[in-house]
């Protein structure tokens, strides 16, 4: 059992990036009620003993281990701030970032809560079968609720087998930085491994790691965030940037709406440079960290314009993601 109490779900090495400059302090922005404050980094996106459980009679932790993954983790992310570009780090390095981002996408409250709605909607599936339940069958155990220990022993296992279930699935996309100023800062939430898909609809949704057309984010600092797209996606670019590259320029603009942007993400995917995001990416990928968040949203400002209209137009916003009804299937993490 580890000495720590009180366990961060969000490394405070990455929280104290968001911060407004002075003394790790940052704005939060509480979704369920609304209230907007500013805080130290340490007393946010974290609980008394989240990560402590008891197996077989022993008390555990996984708070010493997540925290050996995070001082490993903080260098490799220093260096992409520094050197703004991904070709910085190493291969070794970039595995060991695979592993950290596959830990941080199953490791926050919010996943916690979307694994409990899980097991409930399983649960009311199989209570609707009534009698057809055989006594003692493993659908019956299914049907009981689970303790908080339980579940935080489920979280625990998914937790360790991360770097290698997920892992995979972060390494194997194309990487680059994407970058925006002080003025129009990214936001970062409280479950901030963020997923967009603007391409495939598959038949139980299109967010999972391994989906086709899959776009990752991470939030890395109020100015920069690492995105990791799907191969596909990437070659597209390429392909439309080369046929691009080959028009006369009077008949560039004619063909694509952004010739000069279709070029710079074709840079940055290809060469792993930051691209320059616009007011409206910068907006979108807020956007993600908002929706995706369980309760809090973190900024270097105390601008919050942003989740305030989200949840104004959409309540359901006020919490996080939770799975839908999908006769009883799990969401595509994969």
């Amino acid at each position: 059992m580890t000495a720590a109490k009180i366990q961060h779900y969000v490394p405070k090495f990455l929280l104290r990036k968001f911060g407004t400059g002075k003394k790790d302090q940052l704005w939060v922005y509480d979704k369920a009620t609304g209230r907007c404050f500013n805080t130290n980094a340490k007393n946010v996106a974290s609980e008394a003993r989240f990560y402590d459980f008891v197996l077989d009679g022993n008390d555990h932790s996984l708070e010493d281990g997540l925290s050996s993954i995070e001082s490993r983790a903080k260098p490799v992310i220093d260096t992409l701030l520094h050197e703004d570009s991904v070709l910085a780090i190493t291969s070794e390095d970039r595995a060991l970032l695979a592993g950290f981002l596959a830990v941080q996408f199953v490791r926050t409250r919010a996943f916690r809560a979307q694994w409990e709605g899980l097991h409930r909607l399983m649960r009311e599936k199989l209570q609707s079968l009534g009698d057809r339940v055989a006594p003692g069958s493993q659908a019956e155990a299914l049907m009981q609720p689970q303790s908080e220990n339980e579940i935080k022993v489920d979280c625990a296992r998914m937790i360790l087998a991360a770097p290698t279930d997920f892992g995979p699935h972060f390494l194997n996309k194309v990487w680059f930085l994407a970058k925006t100023t002080k003025s129009h800062p990214f936001m970062i939430g409280d479950n901030p491994v963020a997923l967009q898909n603007q391409i495939d609809m598959e038949p139980y949704g299109n967010l999972g790691l391994g989906v086709h057309g899959i776009e990752i984010y991470l939030p890395l600092s109020s100015t920069r965030a690492l995105a990791m797209w799907c191969p596909t996606l990437a070659q597209q670019v390429a392909e439309a940037a080369n046929t691009l590259r080959s028009l006369p320029p009077q008949l560039s603009a004619a063909v694509v709406r952004d010739p000069a942007g279709l070029l710079a993400l074709d840079d940055a995917l290809a060469g792993g440079s930051a691209l320059p995001y616009k007011t409206e990416h910068v907006t979108n990928f807020n956007s993600l960290q908002v929706g995706r968040s369980e309760r809090y949203v973190f900024s270097s400002t105390g601008d919050f314009s942003l989740p305030e209209k989200m949840i104004k137009d959409h309540p359901d916003f006020r919490a996080g993601p939770r799975p839908s009804d999908m006769a009883g299937k799990p969401p595509p993490l994969a």
